[in-house]
């Protein structure tokens, strides 16, 4: 690593990179890392990315995968990890302590880099990704901390969280619990929210780092009162106000895009390394506590595509395998967490789950497919890897299981794999193979819809589409029902009360949508109270309760 003060030579033209998932820290609450290398080395520079929370954590997914991509590309070695219990890490949403636990987690991700030798350690954090990496670089000796948008001010970030967040009720399912928010399925907990409030960069007692980089947002006040307390701490802070930050971390996952000249000016900041033959031994299995007792994890990659994703064990007689699909342009761990929840959930009831990213997705290959593309046919082709992979592997019974656009394919991979089950939630079945996705089906697509809806409503009252399916001229998403039950793939919709994908089969596809239920092809369970994607996490329950319910009627042994 260059000096400080020293201008680093411009990075040379990225080479290839791997990137290779992996459980670091305690045996009994690890936390998973994605650690991206030169391919088939490793760097000498250590870079650890700590990443945001809540909201910021899925739209900045792309983001930070790439800068980790750049990084190793110029010989780093950079780990991406979950904090705990957050994404595919061990721990609970709920847990007391986050902040400290958090910090701490910062540590163990830089003792994983420390242990393969690295000459260097720089730790680069985003919003409250950022605030940790300045708080521990001095306990993890950092070389180096890059500042992207810190929070600067906690209580400016909580009183942003209550404006932007769901209240917890005070409810006899939330005893204890009331008072705290959630936002997009991440749990804020009160205790939570104080430790939150009381952060403040402007009082830091010591610098972070020889060298210091803080990248401000364009359209944001600046980080003044952090560069003040840097240069008195003598640290002398690089300084960069960039535009585009907005794009990465303010959006849905469905539209946030990678904010390419800041992934740049951070890579060339860092400066480059030299890949070092090293051999990194993976840590690909985990034991897991949860609900006062345990399930095992392991890191896979599938099929000819080699698809990323985490297998769930079942404890005992496996009586089937959920494959959890990826909902929207969410990465594999669910909406708001919730596929990693209901997988261990289900693991303590005999059922294994794999969570899994499309190429496009998460951690897996792109393949020339562009990200989050939910409706296109290689999705269906990808589905046929999965099942065969799992097979292959042992798993005889295999379920589909998907949220919005994940059960959409669910249901589509069905006409053309072999598969035990499928548990589709929330199905839109209007939309149609090569379709955008749209991020808020309230907002935005129903929106849209409007005039569809009450043509749609206004023709029913008349027996038009009732007629017109006794004739013979069907809506696709008729004709596709019909295709289900002839599979003989026994199916569980699972809706929200008064989601926008049931009201359109009760009134455009009436007729089939009766029939397929009167034959048993498809069950029927609404779930009250629950939201579109699941994000008031205090009614998650009722759903994985639903889902286990229906999976031992099917299964009733192993």
């Amino acid at each position: 690593m260059p000096d400080r003060g020293s201008d680093p030579p411009p990075p040379a033209e990225p080479g290839p990179v791997e990137t290779t998932g992996r459980w670091i820290g305690p045996t009994d609450r690890p936390l998973l890392s994605w650690l991206t290398t030169p391919a088939g080395r490793t760097g000498s520079v250590g870079v650890v990315i700590v990443p945001p929370f809540g909201y910021e954590l899925w739209s900045s997914h792309r983001t930070l995968r790439t800068l980790a991509e750049r990084l190793a590309g110029q010989g780093c070695s950079v780990v991406r990890f979950d904090l705990d219990g957050t994404g595919d890490s061990g721990g609970d949403q709920w847990d007391p302590d986050r902040l400290p636990t958090w910090r701490h987690d910062v540590g163990i991700a830089a003792a994983s880099l420390r242990a393969l030798d690295v000459s260097s350690l720089v730790l680069v954090g985003l919003r409250m990704g950022a605030t940790l990496a300045l708080l521990e670089g001095p306990a993890t000796a950092a070389d180096a901390v890059v500042a992207w948008a810190p929070i600067v001010q906690g209580r400016r970030y909580v009183r942003e969280l209550q404006l932007l967040g769901v209240p917890v009720p005070e409810t006899p399912t939330t005893a204890g619990r009331g008072g705290g928010i959630v936002q997009a399925g991440s749990v804020f907990s009160v205790d939570l929210l104080g430790a939150l409030g009381g952060l403040d960069l402007s009082t830091l007692t010591s610098s972070p780092a020889a060298r210091v980089l803080v990248v401000d947002r364009e359209d944001k006040p600046r980080s003044s009162p952090l560069l003040d307390r840097l240069t008195a701490l003598g640290s002398h802070p690089d300084h960069l106000v960039l535009p585009g930050t907005d794009l990465a971390i303010d959006r849905p996952s469905e539209y946030a895009t990678v904010p390419v000249d800041i992934v740049e000016q951070i890579s060339h900041w860092v400066g480059p390394g030299h890949a070092v033959d090293r051999a990194v031994e993976p840590r690909r299995d985990a034991t897991i506590r949860w609900a006062m007792t345990s399930v095992s994890e392991e890191v896979v990659r599938l099929g000819p595509s080699g698809l990323a994703g985490i297998v769930t064990r079942a404890g005992g007689v496996e009586r089937a395998t959920v494959v959890w699909l990826n909902s929207g342009s969410e990465h594999h761990v669910g909406p708001g967490r919730a596929w990693v929840e209901y997988a261990r959930d289900l693991a303590l009831a005999g059922y294994s789950s794999l969570r899994v990213d499309f190429t496009g997705w998460g951690e897996s290959p792109d393949s020339g497919h562009a990200p989050g593309r939910p409706y296109d046919q290689h999705g269906v082709e990808e589905v046929g890897e999965i099942v065969a992979a799992l097979r292959a592997g042992g798993h005889r019974r295999v379920v589909l299981a998907g949220l919005c656009a994940g059960a959409w394919m669910a249901l589509r991979a069905a006409l053309v794999v072999e598969l035990d089950g499928v548990v589709a939630i929330n199905p839109q079945l209007y939309w149609r193979p090569g379709d955008p996705v749209e991020a808020d089906i309230v907002g935005e697509t129903r929106a849209r819809r409007q005039s569809e809806i009450r043509r749609i409503k206004r023709l029913r009252r008349t027996g038009l589409w009732w007629g017109l399916d006794v004739l013979g001229v069907r809506h696709p998403a008729a004709t596709w029902l019909r295709r289900l039950s002839r599979t003989g793939t026994p199916v569980m919709c699972l809706f929200t009360e008064g989601d926008d994908g049931l009201e359109f089969l009760e009134d455009r596809t009436a007729r089939a949508w009766a029939q397929v239920r009167r034959h048993g092809a498809v069950d029927l369970v609404v779930v009250g109270e629950i939201d579109h994607p699941m994000h008031r996490h205090w009614y998650r329950s009722k759903v994985v309760s639903a889902i286990h319910d229906w999976l031992d009627t099917r299964f009733a042994e192993g």
